[in-house]
């Protein structure tokens, strides 16, 4: 069965020039309040007549392109749900699968156990053996009768017998009809696309929060091909995360990554491109990388304590190697003092956080 698509339900994600502008920026961020009402998560619900057999609980036009769009630029994250079978013609879901006899390719096989006779070594259908009034039977092969359960013969597993050709086959071949074109297709060769669950992010919240999606200036910068948030960003992630851990007691860890000033992008591209490259390659999807200042960078591990952020620092130091000249620490974050002292170095009077 081949797997197709991205997060979504068969979408292609949005390519990166795909800014949202008036209505559609407005019709994206609806999208995301309306998740926020609903608890911050979205869940697909079975409907026959969807694309794929699934839709969500939301309004507005394109809105499954849309959550591709927003899950694309870090918005909403994604739960695997469940996965559809599709047929590779048309696309329906609305599929017919069943066994189908080897030789005629019918379906109209019926299940049957086997008996197996030690004597012979012969294997078959119950009704291959003759029974007998005194409940033994007989070997439709040897012709001698079978009497002890056990010890004269045993009982196999499941077999099917086609009723149009009576053949017996143990492991039948699986084929799916198309209910909508009407094509028949060996299971091995149906199109399968995986459904998720949204969740929204950090990202997502703040953008409820402030009532817009970001701007350009807001978006990402990419830096060695990974997506680096400028300062006012990832401060605004970090208080988001503050509010949490306040408000639900759900703490987070943060890694400080400390570079020469000889690796900034400004003075030597090659080698901050090389080092934050593997960097990045180290964390995890929901991790969120910002620039605070010419050579610090502020990671945020969400729901992370501080036995498995060191783990992390600990793997990430591995992968970089002795010769990294990036320095990490950890810090778990139980209070907004502990924020504070973090992020204390980086403002100055009259600067807003």
């Amino acid at each position: 069965m081949n797997d197709v698509g991205p997060p979504g339900i068969g979408f292609a994600t949005p390519a990166a020039a795909d800014v949202p502008r008036g209505a559609t920026a407005e019709r994206r961020l609806d999208l995301l309040r309306q998740i926020s009402s609903a608890g911050g998560t979205i869940t697909p619900r079975a409907d026959p007549s969807a694309e794929h057999g699934y839709a969500y609980a939301l309004s507005g036009d394109n809105v499954e392109r849309d959550l591709a769009f927003l899950t694309a630029r870090n918005y909403l994250a994604t739960r695997f749900f469940d996965r559809v079978s599709l047929c590779p013609k048309c696309g329906s879901h609305h599929l017919n699968v069943r066994e189908v006899c080897p030789s005629c390719r019918q379906a109209y096989l019926s299940a049957s156990g086997l008996l197996h006779h030690f004597a012979c070594g012969y294997v078959g259908i119950p009704s291959e053996f003759s029974p007998a009034e005194d409940g033994s039977y007989r070997c439709p092969k040897c012709n001698r009768r079978m009497h002890h359960l056990g010890t004269e013969y045993d009982r196999l597993g499941k077999a099917f017998v086609c009723r149009g050709c009576g053949v017996i086959s143990e492991n039948p071949p699986v084929e799916a009809v198309c209910l909508s074109c009407g094509v028949r297709n060996a299971a091995e060769d149906l199109v399968s696309v995986f459904v998720f669950s949204y969740l929204l992010t950090s990202r997502g919240a703040g953008a409820v929060r402030s009532g817009s999606i970001f701007t350009d200036d807001e978006e990402p910068v990419s830096i060695a091909d990974a997506p680096v948030y400028r300062r006012e960003v990832i401060l605004e992630f970090a208080a988001h995360e503050m509010k949490r851990l306040q408000r639900f007691s759900e703490g987070f860890s943060v890694l400080l990554a400390d570079c020469p000033a000889f690796l900034v992008p400004e003075h030597h591209v090659h080698s901050n491109a090389q080092w934050l490259t593997r960097l990045c390659g180290c964390l995890r999807e929901i991790d969120l990388v910002g620039q605070l200042s010419e050579s610090r960078y502020l990671v945020i591990l969400p729901r992370t304590k501080r036995r498995e952020a060191d783990a992390l620092r600990q793997q990430a130091m591995a992968q970089l190697g002795p010769q990294s000249p990036i320095h990490l620490s950890i810090t778990e974050i139980t209070g907004p003092q502990d924020l504070a002292q973090i992020l204390a170095p980086h403002f100055s009077p009259g600067k807003r956080a």
